[in-house]
């Protein structure tokens, strides 16, 4: 038959509205990043039910000649209070969702972009305001990971000198790059004429910095960015690649600045 009923287990990211009334739902599982069809009117439950932010486990109807899924039950497993207490943490949970849906759900690494955004969604409860914005940081910087997008922090990707030698920083991130360049590499291309505007400078600290966010929570690694002398740089750096990897600008960061 083409047609089937499944059942998966996972998290809403997203809803929009069609010009018709009804609605899509983008749905994270194991299985795959699903575009979920949702018909009915605003007093449907299941439009109740199927809202952002939500995990839950979904029966669906799927037509195999179309690969059209239309949602057709909904059971919810668990909420998250946490991105209620501020705009900011809202805001860090819709970041985290911009990111994902940009990179395919980190190129096709389903299992683990549902694990990371879970984990995320939960800690933010436990985030005061005044690091949710970098708590979303942590997690782009993180997703760089199995999009295997994530530099090189011991070492020029140019020239491989290591960042620990003597006169090897102040280096450069190059905008639009995907490499941490050393002192004499980022001088060699402002000679070429790269824009130093185009540069963004870290050190010593701003490298710990972005080796630790990798080992630790997202609460804890957004207090460490946040404590940090290099603060700024570290959050340009991620903010680039993050921008890079999602091959264009994430609205969400835009208003945290």
């Amino acid at each position: 038959m083409a047609e089937r009923n499944e059942r998966h287990k996972g998290l809403v990211l997203h809803a929009r509205d069609t010009a018709r009334g009804d609605r899509i739902i983008d749905f994270l599982c194991d299985e795959g990043l699903l575009s979920l069809f949702l018909f009915g009117g605003p007093k449907s439950t299941l439009r109740s039910a199927a809202t952002p932010f939500v995990s839950a486990e979904i029966e669906a109807y799927r037509d195999r000649r179309s690969d059209f899924i239309k949602l057709t039950g909904v059971n919810i497993l668990e909420t998250y209070e946490g991105i209620q207490k501020s705009f900011s943490h809202m805001q860090t949970a819709s970041g985290a969702v911009e990111f994902i849906l940009h990179t395919s759900a980190f190129g096709g690494e389903y299992s683990q972009a549902l694990a990371m955004m879970t984990s995320l969604l939960r800690e933010l409860d436990e985030i005061d305001e005044g690091h949710a914005g970098l708590a979303l940081h942590v997690f782009l910087w993180k997703a760089l990971v199995p999009l295997g997008l994530a530099p090189d922090t011991s070492a020029c990707e140019r020239c491989g000198r290591p960042f620990s030698e003597k006169g090897s920083l102040p280096g450069r991130l190059l905008m639009g790059e995907r490499s941490l360049l050393c002192a004499a590499c980022s001088e060699e291309r402002r000679e070429q004429g790269f824009p130093v505007s185009a540069m963004i400078w870290f050190d010593a600290e701003a490298l710990s910095c972005l080796k630790m966010a990798l080992q630790r929570s997202y609460g804890e690694a957004a207090q460490m960015v946040g404590a940090s002398s290099s603060s700024s740089s570290v959050r340009a750096i991620i903010e680039s690649l993050a921008e890079s990897a999602a091959e264009g600008p994430l609205q969400s960061l835009r208003l945290f600045h």
